[in-house]
């Protein structure tokens, strides 16, 4: 799914300096900002309590926005991330709220010391939203966050989803194809040449977009999964999948959106019509482009 090869300093360094204005762009909802991660906390919030979770370890934590609003709903929770910047972020939102900001540190997912110092099985759930996709040694990350739930607590992960990409009908799909369907045929590379010359020809924009509107996958690496076999891959680390839930909706291939004005309300209204309520609408599994998985540990 990714334009990049994976560098951890630079994708530090991005969110570092997108930090200041993270919160803006991503949860803050308008008609020119989808704000989509907001859709992926009340999903959360509504979550939690439903599992008769207590106690959250918040991997990936940001600026602490989803753990203040979880902190909030009366949890006891911990967060770190990978960026000083952030957490620089949400050390200040903490404080602003009269709460510690020890809550909060910056850590390494892919760091076993993170299971010795936040404590091995000891959390009723692990929320991970929004850090798999920019992981490279997912093994190792998946390994860690596995050891910090209690048995029978939950793993709840949101995953960039690869199966979006089918129906965007641009250079995504072709790289899809590509990946998914060429590549593994047992033919010479002549032939795998052509047929990816013959499928760019069947997509009409199989260049474009060339960016992203405020998508860090214009910048650095991001991992794409497949909703559908996700949860196979994570019974090796002793997590069952028990849900799937989707967000970040396209109601129709974004390029349409760009047809006039018109259209692009057109796109977002009906895009923003499918979160939540319908979070387990099976056409989350292409036109959705993250997925949040609800696994039990054994």
């Amino acid at each position: 799914m990714s334009d990049h090869h994976f560098d951890a300093n630079a994708t530090i360094e991005w969110y570092d300096r997108y930090s200041d204005k993270y919160d803006e762009d991503t949860f803050q909802q308008s008609d020119d900002n989808y704000g989509g991660d907001l859709y992926r906390l009340k999903l959360i919030e509504k979550l939690l309590p439903e599992l008769g979770c207590d106690t959250v370890l918040d991997a990936g934590c940001g600026t602490a926005e989803p753990l203040l609003a979880l902190l909030r709903q009366g949890l006891t929770v911990r967060g770190f991330d990978f960026s000083p910047g952030m957490i620089r972020q949400g050390k200040n939102k903490l404080l602003e709220n009269n709460l510690d900001p020890d809550l909060i540190e910056v850590a390494d997912v892919t760091d076993e010391a993170i299971v010795d110092h936040f404590g091995r099985n000891s959390f009723d759930a692990v929320v991970a939203n929004g850090i798999l996709p920019y992981v490279e040694d997912v093994e190792k990350a998946h390994t860690n966050l596995s050891a910090l739930v209690k048995p029978g607590g939950y793993y709840i992960s949101a995953y960039s989803n690869e199966l979006l990409d089918l129906s965007t009908l641009n250079r995504f799909t072709v790289a899809f194809h590509k990946r998914n369907f060429i590549d593994p045929l047992p033919i010479d590379q002549e032939s795998s040449a052509a047929l990816l010359g013959g499928i760019e020809k069947l997509i009409t924009n199989p260049d474009v977009p060339k960016n992203i509107y405020k998508s860090a996958r214009n910048e650095i690496y991001l991992r794409a999964d497949n909703p559908l076999t996700i949860g196979n891959e994570l019974k090796k680390f002793g997590l069952h999948q028990i849900d799937i839930l989707f967000y970040k909706y396209h109601a129709f291939p974004p390029l349409l959106s760009e047809l006039s004005d018109e259209f692009k309300k057109i796109f977002v209204q009906n895009s923003r019509s499918y979160e939540i309520e319908r979070a387990k609408d099976w056409r989350g599994y292409f036109l959705a482009s993250t997925f949040i998985v609800v696994c039990r540990k054994d």
